[in-house]
């Protein structure tokens, strides 16, 4: 019943998953190529191969996401996640030596 509720007031065009495997999860990144994803660890764990940021929006660890304060935890994870160093790392490939690894430079202190 919650499920129809949530399909009556979504827009046309919006694609809906329940309890999804990994082959619907790749495919639908794959059609909508999503520049963050807010999601769960399992999910996390399969974007985070893909070199996608996401946020774990079951991890409490950081603060809840409710109110005001939560909405600025949510803004605080959001740009940590897309803007983390380590995610344009993990794409080199340290084997092939035809790859320049990115040297990441920050501010002097």
């Amino acid at each position: 019943e919650d499920f129809e509720k949530v399909i009556a007031r979504g827009k046309e065009g919006t694609y809906y998953i329940d309890d999804g495997n990994e082959l619907e999860f790749f495919e639908i990144i794959d059609l909508v190529k999503p520049d963050v994803i807010f999601t769960g660890p399992r999910v996390g764990e399969l974007v985070k191969k893909l070199h996608i940021p996401y946020v774990n929006g079951h991890g409490y660890h950081n603060g809840p996401y409710m109110g005001f304060e939560g909405f600025v935890n949510l803004a605080r994870d959001t740009y940590n996640a897309v803007h983390n160093p380590l995610r344009h790392l993990a794409a080199v490939d340290i084997r092939d030596k035809s790859q320049t690894t990115p040297v990441i430079v920050r501010g002097a202190a």
